[in-house]
Order: structure tokens, then C-alpha cells, then sequence
């Protein structure tokens, strides 16, 4: 690892509530919140609850992340998934000029490599009959010197492209919609990201998590702090994250949770109910940070 130039703590508090219009007779669930540990994210703990109370087991899936299951096998008009994680992340970033650079023929190699051949694939979310090379010609303001150089510039030009608006997608919008409509948040972003990246040759997964944001006195607390951005690999830089929707964020101000192809591998919580009726659900997570200077 390189030299660390600081050290943040992190405290999130993640809290999922389902509403039922009429009482469920069962739940079944599966849950992707436990943040990940790496050399540059330490998990130092973590507490899951969820009412009514039940048996929650861990495994760990395909992709290295953690998943919680459980049942609920007897009657109830609400389900609260509640989590506490303390997380430490590692400022080290180097700048680029202390690294050796990709060039394009190195990408080469990715498509032997095993370890990453997934995610130079299409997945549900992320493939398109749009020819990716040809829209970014018209997206203009890329420098294709490097991958490493392409990509940056990607995401800031997404950031600029891609108008954030909530309520215009939903968890099953596919790069084509957000291509005809260019509009969407987070997830939809990071998943036009994706796509094109591994058009280009170059590995990217999507990454769950959270995103910390600065409070401040027009909104002195963060009740939404759920994030999705994108991790590319270049042979000679190993895994880089790239935000094409707050391009400007530092990487230690981001949370790991989950990796995989697209949204559809890692959502927060997946299930089925045994019962009629609606459900509503809310969600609210904070996070709440402490900066400390490395020695």
C-alpha cells in the first residue's frame, strides 16, 4: 500500500422499513449492506438488526460480498431491516504521474484474464444494440490518449451529459433508456459508464455503497446517503474508481459495500412476500465522519 496521507472514520447508520397495506403472512429476504474491507476500506464493525425478530444468516457470494437471509414465517404489517457499520477508509491516492501509464495495447491482456472476463461482458442492465464508440464520438471533449485519461474524462462528461433526476428511471432501467432520455441518477450514470468502458476493452463493475456529503447550513444532516459509482481496471493501476456523478467527490469520501456487473447483482435488499396488498418503503441512511491525520 502506499504512504497513507489520512485517515477518515466512518459511521453509518443504514435503516430500511417496509409498510404493508395489508398483513403479511411471510417474508423472505436477502440483504447486500455490510460494507466490504480491502487495503483501502477496514470494516471495524458491524451490527444487523431486523424486526420482528428472526434468525439472520452470512454467507458470502460470487463476487466476494457479504449476504444476509432471513424468514419471517409468522403475521406482520411492517419489516425493519436496521445496520450500524464503523468503517475506516484510506486517503492514499497517488497522483497519476507517480504511476506507470496504460496504453491502449495493454488492454490487450484483459481479455485473457479471468479474474476480470465478467465484467468485460454485457450484462441485463448494461447492454445496448447503440454502437458506445460512435456516441462517444458525438459526446465530443474525451481524451483518448490513455484508458486512464479516456475514463476521467468520460465521467465528467457523463456527469455534465446525464441530467440527475430522480423519479425518471427505476431499478429495471436499462442503458437504453437513459441513452433516448438522458436522464436518471446514480445507478443508471454508472451503468452508461460501464457499458461504454467495457466497449472500449476495459474491465468495470458497478459498486455499491455510500457517499459522504459534506453538511452544511441549508442541510445540516444527510438522510440519503446510498451511492452507486464504477470501478475500472487497468492492468498497470490495478482497480480505480471513477464517480460520474459527483466527478469532483474524493475517493476516500466513498463506502464499498458490494461489487458486481451491474445493479441487479448487489441490491440492498431483494425478497418476496406471502400476502395481498401494497407495500411502501422507505429508506434512511446517515453517515456521519471524523477525520484523523495519519502519523
Amino acid at each position: 500500500m502506499s504512504d497513507r496521507l489520512g485517515i477518515v472514520h466512518y459511521d453509518v447508520v443504514h435503516k430500511t422499513t417496509y409498510f404493508y397495506e395489508d398483513t403479511k403472512r411471510s417474508s423472505v429476504m436477502s440483504l447486500c449492506m455490510k460494507p466490504r474491507s480491502s487495503d483501502r476500506q477496514q470494516l471495524q464493525t458491524y451490527s444487523l438488526n431486523v424486526e420482528p425478530n428472526t434468525l439472520i444468516l452470512e454467507d458470502t457470494d460470487f463476487w466476494g460480498n457479504t449476504r444476509h437471509y432471513f424468514d419471517v414465517h409468522r403475521p406482520h404489517k411492517d419489516l425493519v431491516i436496521s445496520s450500524s457499520s464503523q468503517v475506516v477508509r484510506f486517503d492514499n491516492d497517488e497522483p497519476t504521474s507517480k504511476k506507470e501509464t496504460d496504453e491502449w495495447e495493454d488492454l490487450t491482456k484483459t481479455s485473457k484474464d479471468w479474474s476480470v472476463w465478467e465484467y468485460l461482458q454485457p450484462s441485463e442492465l448494461t447492454k445496448t444494440n447503440v454502437d458506445l464508440k460512435s456516441w462517444c464520438e458525438l459526446l465530443g471533449d474525451l481524451d483518448l490518449q490513455t484508458p486512464l485519461t479516456f475514463l476521467e474524462s468520460l465521467k465528467h462528461r457523463l456527469s455534465e451529459t446525464i441530467t440527475y433526476s430522480p423519479g425518471r428511471t427505476t431499478i429495471d432501467s436499462t442503458v437504453d433508456d437513459v441513452l433516448v432520455h438522458r436522464e436518471g441518477v446514480c445507478q443508471d450514470i454508472s451503468q452508461l459508464m460501464i457499458a461504454i468502458a467495457r466497449s472500449w476493452g476495459i474491465p468495470a463493475r458497478y459498486v455499491s455503497g455510500y457517499l459522504y456529503d459534506e453538511p452544511n447550513d441549508l442541510r445540516p444532516s444527510i438522510g440519503d446517503a446510498t451511492h452507486a459509482w464504477v470501478e475500472c481496471f487497468l492492468p498497470k493501476h490495478g482497480w480505480r474508481s471513477f464517480d460520474p456523478t459527483n466527478p469532483t467527490a474524493t475517493d476516500s469520501a466513498h463506502i464499498v459495500v458490494a461489487y458486481g456487473r451491474d445493479y441487479r447483482d448487489v441490491p440492498p435488499t431483494k425478497g418476496v412476500t406471502v400476502g395481498d396488498g401494497s407495500a411502501e418503503m422507505e429508506v434512511d441512511v446517515v453517515v456521519s465522519r471524523k477525520m484523523v491525520e495519519a502519523e
